[in-house]
């Protein structure tokens, strides 16, 4: 908005109110009383406020009156909604600030990325592609797009019947997923990290330091995923509060910072403010402080609540030793073939117990069904090394090839790491069932099960080297 433009009436109410402390049910109930009609609730006052409706002459009166804002101002915000509604912006404009991460507020157009036709689609898909491993049911999408089932269930077909995801039964329960070897999850998935995953990143990262009380983004990001139009936030503002007496490690806070800042590709600067005192410190990946130009947040400002993810339990806390085969995994990072995750995800131990399974398995099996245990095999040295990957904040992006994977591993722990790749390329060749070496014994099985076992044992004895990709 210029100078000369007045700010929609919806602004103008949720401002104002939020200057005096007023929650939206505060507001309908001081409007009921001064006006004598015990019908208005917050509904209506949400409506105002996303834009939904303008209000009639008489309540912007009293209005005036409760919220001590000249009556000409809010004609004013009247008429600038009413413009707003006609070019279908009013929306997108109006809507409200105060969001949380698993809130309910999500209807109107995605000012944060508005390629996609509605919050709730993109809420999905932030849910499902950032987790590729995970099915979620309708319930859990619906808490993590902040929408009704109906909405989220209406979208999620429609990104499913466009094969984007894939849903199944689970006896009552209907569970969606991202599908897999798709070209387009590659970059939808980046667009979709880079807007609406922003609290999913800054949760995990932030997450994991401890001493903090709450996590929450602010300023331009907040105000797009409100729903605010304005331009692409160019950094990611997060402020952290902490109880008094228990201030986080600066570096552990510079590191997480760091991390975030790679993941989102844009500066992350964090604020940290006491539970009872309204002065901090503030820094950045770059170990700044906000600069003077950056405004201070008002009450009247957006605000976007996250929810710390933390490490599983036992797990040590993140390091940052000397990374090996650096250059390899800084370049595979940089190219996009390696995505960087953290909290729950970052954690090799279930994909090695996995791989151990999977070799017992082959052991039962390799004398009736030498293929089947053949198979076991290579897929436990993929879980090898996915899980060397995980320990280190690190997965194969949607998009790229699995080898990406095996040569990250072999410049980390050497080359005798190179059987996963040449399992990888042997499990290619099983694939078709025409080719000429499609054949296994069970001799072959009965030779790589203790290979790929000392492989496991040496993942698991040698991964504390690697620690936290930073």
């Amino acid at each position: 908005m210029t100078a000369n433009v007045p700010p929609p009436i919806g602004q103008i109410i949720r401002s104002a109110r939020h200057k005096l402390g007023m929650s939206q049910y505060t507001l309908a109930h001081e409007l009921a009383t001064i006006s004598g009609r015990p019908t208005m609730g917050r509904d209506r006052v949400a409506r105002w406020e996303r834009g939904r409706q303008v209000p009639r002459t008489e309540w912007r009166l009293w209005l005036s009156a409760v919220l001590k804002v000249p009556p000409e101002q809010l004609d004013a915000g009247a008429a600038a909604a009413r413009r707003l509604n006609r070019l279908g912006n009013a929306a997108g404009a109006t809507a409200e600030p105060e969001t949380s991460s698993n809130g309910r507020r999500m209807q109107g157009t995605p000012a944060l990325l508005p390629v996609f036709r509605s919050r709730v689609a993109a809420g999905v898909l932030a849910a499902v592609l950032l987790n590729p491993t995970r099915a979620f049911s309708l319930t859990e999408l619906a808490d993590h797009a902040g929408a009704s089932l109906a909405s989220v269930s209406k979208e999620a077909q429609l990104l499913a019947d466009a094969g984007i995801l894939i849903t199944r039964n689970d006896g009552a329960i209907r569970l969606t997923q991202a599908a897999a070897d798709k070209p387009i999850l590659g970059p939808l998935t980046e667009l979709i990290r880079l807007s609406y995953g922003v609290p999913q990143v800054i949760g995990e990262e932030f997450g994991q330091v401890s001493g903090i009380a709450r996590i929450a983004l602010t300023s331009t990001w907040a105000e797009r995923f409100a729903g605010i139009p304005g331009p692409e936030p160019d950094n990611i503002q997060v402020r952290l509060t902490v109880h008094d007496g228990d201030a986080p490690s600066r570096d552990a806070l510079r590191s997480a910072a760091k991390r975030a800042e790679k993941r989102l590709k844009r500066p992350v600067r964090y604020r940290i403010v006491s539970a009872t005192r309204k002065a901090g410190a503030s820094g950045s990946a770059s170990h700044h402080r906000l600069a003077p130009g950056i405004p201070q947040q008002h009450v009247s400002t957006p605000v976007v609540h996250v929810r710390p993810t933390t490490p599983p339990d036992g797990l040590p806390a993140p390091a940052d030793p000397p990374h090996l085969g650096f250059e390899v995994i800084n370049r595979l990072v940089d190219d996009g073939e390696l995505e960087m995750i953290s909290g729950q995800a970052a954690d090799g131990t279930p994909y090695f117990d996995h791989a151990s399974h999977h070799l017992s398995a082959a052991d039962h099996v390799s004398t009736l069904a030498p293929a089947s245990a053949f198979i076991l095999v290579c897929q436990s040295a993929r879980l090898i090394g996915a899980g060397l990957l995980a320990a280190q904040g690190l997965r194969l992006s949607a998009s790229a090839d699995r080898a990406s994977a095996n040569r990250a591993v072999v410049a980390q722990l050497g080359t005798q790491f190179e059987h996963l790749e040449l399992l990888r390329r042997r499990l290619l060749t099983l694939d078709n069932p025409i080719g000429r070496d499609n054949q296994v014994s069970a001799e072959d099985v009965e030779a790589l099960v203790p290979t790929v076992r000392f492989l496991l044992k040496e993942a698991c004895d040698r991964v504390h080297e690697l620690g936290l990709y930073t």
